[in-house]
């Protein structure tokens, strides 16, 4: 039965769920289904405050930000404001629909609920959102774009974009020479799973992959692939935190310092940062510790150059400014004739 044009909707859409990019796509479906007479989306502040994110999305298609600031779990937060204001929409709107863009399962409720109450409850969301959402909508329409396959090669496109916040996603290493993107705006990073075979093992690894394909709680959009990952809750000694996983493609989205909770032996080594003078003084600091403490013993100035790039992992462009630097600071005497090193006792 074709659906009426004229038929008034509230689009209310999960912005930590689903990416900006696929604004067109979903409002080109809305109004194949009638005239939104509200279009909201709801998300953590990140969503909102870059220029390729949801921002833009208000401009071209009059999206109303709804930004959720929480101190305890940044994913129901934005899923209790989406609720409450649909509930509005349900019993002081004059709208005949409600419009839900999500792959959360956990809107399955609510969209019961406003077919209960005599309103059409339609859904929008990727091919793994969950039977529970889609079936208790009236109609349920895939957005092709999320649900296209992932590419067999694992390497990210040349230009991602940060599935949390829209911005753009730069080349960056961790310190165990593990490849990464990070995102300059929020603070995310994005890597493969193997990123974390020091901090985990590859059963537990496994495990994760094996919880993501449940797709049980779904999470952001994958920046390799374009799927729609799975929230986990992983541990890191007394601490718990939630990371997206890709199933597909093996990739792990995580929020500003989850990798490096996660990492703490490990962390992000950016090669914008690694040729400043912060990185350079913080490198020299665990050198000359380690030098004087008895911990690195080293003999020339080529044994130094070779356990600065391999141990430390500095870019070859900082070696030399470090080994000079220790140097000024007496931490090393250098033979320059030989190359031959000499650490020099803390006086402390």
């Amino acid at each position: 039965m074709a659906i009426p044009a004229e038929k008034r909707l509230a689009v209310l859409i999960d912005a930590d769920n689903i990416s900006a990019t696929f604004a067109g796509e979903i409002f080109k479906k809305v109004y194949a289904i009638g005239t939104p007479i509200a279009r909201r989306a709801y998300g953590m502040v990140n969503c909102f405050t870059s220029e390729e994110g949801w921002a833009k999305a208000q401009r071209e298609y009059g999206v109303a930000a709804r930004p959720q600031v929480s101190n305890v779990s940044k994913k129901n937060v934005t899923d209790i404001a989406l609720v409450i204001d649909a509930m509005e929409f349900l019993y002081r709107s004059p709208c005949e629909a409600i419009c839900i863009v999500s792959c959360d399962s956990d809107f399955s409720a609510l969209v019961s609920k406003i077919r209960e109450v005599g309103k059409d409850a339609y859904g929008m969301g990727g091919s793994k959102t969950p039977e529970s959402f889609r079936n208790a909508c009236t109609k349920f329409f895939e957005l092709s774009q999320i649900s296209k396959e992932a590419s067999t090669d694992k390497s990210i496109p040349s230009s991602p974009t940060c599935p949390r916040c829209g911005g753009k996603l730069e080349v960056a290493w961790t310190k165990s020479n593990f490849k990464c993107f990070t995102c300059a705006s929020c603070g995310g990073l994005s890597s493969e799973i193997e990123a974390l075979k020091k901090a985990i093992s590859k059963q537990s690894m496994n495990e994760m992959i094996v919880a993501a394909q449940k797709h049980e709680q779904p999470g952001c959009i994958c920046p390799v692939c374009g799927m729609s990952m799975s929230i986990l809750k992983v541990a890191s000694g007394k601490k718990h935190i939630e990371i997206d996983v890709c199933a597909k493609c093996r990739t792990i989205w995580y929020d500003k310092g989850e990798f490096e909770t996660l990492t703490p032996q490990d962390g992000l080594l950016n090669a914008k940062v690694s040729a400043g003078k912060a990185y350079r003084r913080e490198t020299v600091l665990a050198v000359s510790a380690d030098l004087r403490s008895g911990h690195l013993k080293v003999l020339n100035v080529k044994a130094l150059t070779t356990v600065l790039r391999t141990s430390y992992h500095v870019p070859n462009p900082d070696i030399a400014p470090i080994i000079g630097t220790l140097q000024c600071l007496r931490t090393i005497k250098v033979d320059s004739k030989t190359g031959k090193i000499e650490v020099v006792k803390s006086k402390g």
